[in-house]
């Protein structure tokens, strides 16, 4: 199954399925991340958690996170839990001749994300159900709406 592998997703203490971000050993130590860490990637548009995988397989100073996760709303627009990067990449287009979504380079920094704080502060976002085999459990929006 895709999901088991490791550059694919990342599962947290909680159990949840964490889209996995790319980061380089050095810049992983300067933020105090280890490998599997759930890490919050952020800038001025807003927040999205991740699962840390930390290798020398992507240079120091950039990050890598796959485009295409689900969304997964915590605070829609705000903080995304699916790993959906749309929550922090540059509104505009990439050129006046080409309509496609700035998602190869735009800047961001990196945390450690404190999952507990998360879930006392946002307990409805993070006690929905959830399938370890497929993910989300889309029941809940085809009953619930939410």
């Amino acid at each position: 199954m895709v999901r088991e592998i490791e550059t694919c997703k990342i599962k947290g203490p909680d159990g949840y399925g964490y889209q996995t971000m790319w980061i380089n050993p050095l810049d992983a130590a300067k933020r105090n991340i280890r490998q599997h860490d759930i890490v919050d990637i952020y800038n001025e548009r807003g927040h999205v958690l991740a699962g840390a995988y930390v290798t020398e397989r992507i240079m120091p100073g950039a990050v890598y996170i796959d485009h295409g996760a689900r969304l997964d709303p915590v605070i829609l627009g705000k903080l995304d839990r699916g790993g959906d990067i749309n929550t922090i990449t540059p509104e505009k287009r990439m050129s006046a001749h080409a309509t496609g979504m700035v998602v190869s380079g735009f800047l961001v920094e990196v945390k450690r994300a404190d999952l507990d704080q998360l879930a006392r502060d946002y307990p409805e976002a993070f006690s929905q159900p959830y399938d370890d085999a497929s993910g989300l459990d889309f029941n809940r929006v085809l009953e619930t709406g939410k």
